[in-house]
């Protein structure tokens, strides 16, 4: 796997230093739809190349959105299910396994996870600059884009249009409180990184039942994540 980064951080630092040693020329890139398009050389400062999983998407919003979700390769792939301010993946997502929880109590681990190391699974797994969202970033979300009920490769979801014309697709990954994951294809659950600081042992997420970006739920259960950078 050590190869392909190889070449392609080769071929970022040859065509760099061939920009800044051919100036007022052009690069045109040829898209697969047939379309061109031409940049300056001298506008180039890095050439950066996004998988499909960790592709964002400029939605007119204060932050881009990822197209999928932790653990999904397809935007209509569910992904990973994580307890809040975990980034291991469990069998079971009952309280008393949840790995903050101990002596009847929810041990604190900050208001505001998103970024961190330790506690954001988006950050650990997928790298600065990626990371949770906030309360207030899934409430623009809800409130500053159109939702749709939609489905993508006969998967339910919602397609969202942001200010900018263009959408992400949130599939109905369901979430998991036990052993078994639940509601797929009817309910999604999406963390914040934001803790409901009225009552510590729950936390607020994006859920399709009510999505208004202000339902919280107790940390121990396993739901969703989509990152935002």
């Amino acid at each position: 796997m050590t190869r392909p980064v190889f070449v392609i951080l080769l071929l970022c630092s040859c065509v760099t230093a061939w920009a800044q040693e051919q100036p007022h020329r052009s690069i045109i890139v040829r898209l697969a739809s047939g379309d061109n398009v031409q940049y300056d050389l001298d506008d180039i400062v890095s050439i950066d190349f996004e998988s499909e999983a960790h592709r964002s998407v400029d939605l007119g919003l204060s932050v881009r959105w990822a197209a999928c979700n932790v653990g999904a390769d397809a935007p209509e792939a569910l992904g990973n299910l994580y307890a809040w301010g975990e980034v291991a993946r469990k069998r079971d997502y009952a309280e008393e396994n949840y790995r903050y929880y101990s002596n009847g109590e929810y041990q604190n681990i900050g208001v505001n996870i998103c970024g961190s190391i330790q506690y954001d699974v988006a950050r650990l797994l997928w790298g600065e600059p990626w990371r949770l969202p906030t309360r207030g970033e899934v409430r623009e979300l809800m409130e500053k884009c159109q939702w749709v009920a939609d489905t993508l490769n006969n998967v339910a979801g919602y397609r969202i249009t942001g200010p900018s014309g263009r959408s992400i697709f949130l599939p109905s990954a369901g979430c998991q409180t036990g052993k078994e994951r639940e509601e797929v294809g009817t309910g999604g659950y999406y963390w914040t990184g934001s803790l409901n600081t009225q009552m510590p042992s729950s936390a607020y997420n994006l859920n399709f039942q009510g999505y208004d970006g202000e339902w919280t739920a107790s940390r121990a259960y396993g739901f969703s994540i989509r990152p935002v950078r």
